[in-house]
């Protein structure tokens, strides 16, 4: 670029002009066409030879060998062999390879994740927490309890500014009662971290409720109850859901409306069966009825296009053996 430019300048060309239509500006171009030569530097607070070999000498110490950096650290002041900084007597060490690698430790009971408990058979009870407030500012606390796999959608409680434990196991309990009981002999209850859930009544309540105890999702990570977080997002951006509500009572009514219309909406998880369908055992009847309607319409289509088809081809032109 450089040699570009300088061509251009004696073809009568300014600098300036030049440099636009490379898109640089001239004192860059002349930095460039004239380069400082570069010295080199030297921090003025480098550790000296000395220092860097007292460090490592200190490493091997037998009192600190197998020590973390900072025993050496500590003991390079203490001692008065060297005197530098943890991060400088850390780099000194891991020139020298003599920094033994960070251990991760990890979780020693894996995570049993609630896709393979319903991999196993179990059904789970889920429940969560979701906030709805009111033109003035008033909260009220919506608790939606789902059943899984079928996303049955039991009970919606709710409690003013807040979700206590109490509140919580009483939505559970009413929930509980609706629940048919051939899907309560495998039954966990599973939950996010929240402080209600975690509360030690809460978990005493549900576990003497389902005869187990509760499963929790780990620590930030929604998607270990994705269901019941995808649910409460319908519940506030439904197509029939209220924009705003100027009363609390606005929003208990469209609490009570959302089972009836959730659980007769098809799901997009149950290949597009309705939960209701799904709890009641139609589901597989429904989807292989419709396998059946495919299967039908394909055949007949088929017939229709070989149908088509053969009316379009020529007629056989006839032959007349004539007598020789």
């Amino acid at each position: 670029m450089v040699n570009v430019i300088n061509e251009a300048v004696t073809q009568n060309l300014t600098q300036k002009r030049a440099c636009s239509i490379f898109g640089i500006a001239p004192r860059k171009f002349r930095r460039w066409a004239n380069p400082k030569q570069i010295r080199p530097r030297t921090a003025w607070n480098k550790t000296l030879e000395h220092e860097r070999d007292a460090i490592e000498a200190a490493a091997w110490t037998p009192e600190l060998i197998g020590k973390p950096v900072s025993h050496i650290f500590v003991h390079g002041h203490e001692s008065g062999r060297f005197f530098a900084s943890l991060s400088t007597v850390y780099r000194t060490l891991k020139v020298k390879n003599m920094v033994e690698p960070r251990k991760h430790w990890h979780r020693t009971t894996p995570y049993v994740s609630a896709h393979s408990l319903l991999d196993e058979g179990f059904s789970l009870l889920c429940y969560d927490g979701t906030q709805f407030r009111t033109d003035s500012g008033i909260i009220v606390w919506a608790i939606p309890v789902m059943i899984l796999p079928q996303r049955y959608l039991l009970h919606i409680g709710h409690s003013i500014n807040g979700i206590s434990s109490g509140d919580l196991t009483q939505s559970v309990k009413e929930a509980y009662v609706i629940l048919p009981e051939h899907l309560t002999i495998k039954l966990v209850a599973h939950s996010d971290r929240g402080s209600a859930m975690k509360a030690s009544s809460t978990k005493q309540t549900i576990k003497e409720l389902l005869g187990a105890p509760v499963h929790f999702g780990r620590p930030h990570t929604p998607d270990d109850q994705a269901w019941i977080e995808a649910f409460i997002k319908t519940l506030k951006y439904h197509r029939d859901a209220p924009r705003s509500f100027k009363l609390v009572d606005d929003i208990l009514q469209w609490l009570n409306r959302v089972p009836d219309i959730y659980n007769n909406d098809p799901h997009s998880s149950l290949s597009y069966v309705t939960p209701l369908q799904a709890l009641s055992g139609q589901k597989e009847v429904i989807l292989n009825q419709r396998k059946q309607n495919l299967a039908a319409a394909r055949e007949l289509r088929y017939t229709t296009w070989k149908a088509s088809r053969s009316s379009l081809l020529p007629a056989a032109s006839e032959v007349v053996m004539q007598p020789a």
